[in-house]
């Protein structure tokens, strides 16, 4: 009897360690105790008010719980023809309400704050912040199991924006789905597709998102590098606007 015991929970336990997460999957997220370090090198051709710019950022996440991850965001970005300047801090949670080897899918709920800091153009200061007061809410739900070497979701929320001296306030809502495509225990590639609405602002008009990376793990389960390209383009002839860079995640 004890051996059909020892044999029943090693059952268990292997399909748990075949489904541990790469450390880009969409739906990683640190354990307790653990950090995850995000630097990038981004660049923009015509981004919502960074315009055409460039920028060095950094994230740090921890896990307070196993289904709980806080993390702090800063920055620093050159606006083509206006100035260069630090980017607002933002403070961001994430909580996991249902995990893929219990639930059978992932269920994650994603908060992001960020008050005004620093310098902005549009206060008609010198800098490059964002002049306003931040507030996003997502949901996101997907699964691992779905397909083959792929990991599925789909993510829908809204992000607030409070009124500059500049432009007034408004409100982005998407609905987004991702898919991650591994071709080995180190190469993936990630693909988004998405539909935004901007509400408010000078006036309402709609986006269609395309995004795509490819992340190398240089050290498995602690160090990677993600290329990404991400473009959207615009009803009422709002400028495409295109974002592509480098970014580094090293798992502490």
């Amino acid at each position: 009897m004890k051996k059909y015991i020892l044999l029943l929970a090693a059952a268990l336990i292997l399909p748990a360690n075949a489904k541990a997460l790469n450390i880009t999957d969409p739906f990683f997220m640190p354990a307790q105790g653990q950090i995850i370090s995000d630097t990038s090198l981004g660049f923009t051709n015509n981004a919502f008010k960074l315009d055409k710019s460039w920028g060095l950022y950094e994230s740090l996440s921890a896990g307070f719980r196993d289904n709980l991850m806080i993390g702090l965001s800063f920055g620093w970005a050159d606006i083509k023809h206006e100035d260069s300047g630090l980017q607002d801090i933002a403070i961001y949670g994430k909580y996991r309400f249902m995990n893929e080897i219990s639930h059978g899918r992932f269920l994650d709920l994603d908060v992001y704050f960020s008050p005004k800091m620093f310098d902005s153009p549009f206060n008609g200061d010198e800098g490059a912040a964002k002049g306003s007061t931040d507030f996003a809410m997502h949901g996101t739900i997907g699964s691992t199991s779905l397909l083959d070497n792929f990991t599925l979701g789909s993510r829908f929320g809204f992000k607030y924006m409070s009124s500059t001296d500049a432009m007034s306030a408004g409100s982005v809502w998407d609905l987004t789905g991702l898919a991650k495509y591994y071709w080995d225990d180190y190469n993936s590639f990630g693909f988004s597709l998405g539909l935004k609405g901007y509400f408010g602002f000078e006036e309402d008009f709609f986006g269609f998102a395309f995004g795509i990376d490819y992340s190398r793990e240089i050290i498995q389960d602690r160090f990677a590098l993600t290329p990404y390209y991400n473009i959207e383009k615009h009803t009422k002839d709002v400028t495409t606007s295109a974002v592509w860079g480098l970014n580094a995640r090293y798992l502490f």
